[in-house]
């Protein structure tokens, strides 16, 4: 059975990839992100699967070791006495 397919709104696409309208804007230029459909004169939308494509193929980030000692991962700074 398939998924159920719906169109989407720029507000949704957008809160779905975690981006800004510009970053939206940005990615569909280098053709990181899937480009709209035209609905109407004024109205845009995008297909649920293929805003889902683009999320599954994202990778996953690896976790980074942090130095004991240091805060939140960020380097000492080294103090002038």
């Amino acid at each position: 059975m398939d998924a159920k397919v719906w169109l989407m709104k720029r507000s949704e696409v957008c809160k779905m990839l975690s981006t800004s309208s510009s970053g939206l804007h940005r990615g569909m230029l280098e053709e990181r992100y899937p480009r709209p459909y035209r609905t109407t004169n004024k109205s845009v939308r995008w297909k649920s699967n293929e805003v889902q494509a683009v999320i599954d193929a994202l990778k996953v980030a690896e976790p980074v070791a942090v130095a004991p000692g240091a805060k939140k991962g960020r380097k000492r700074s080294v103090s002038s006495n």
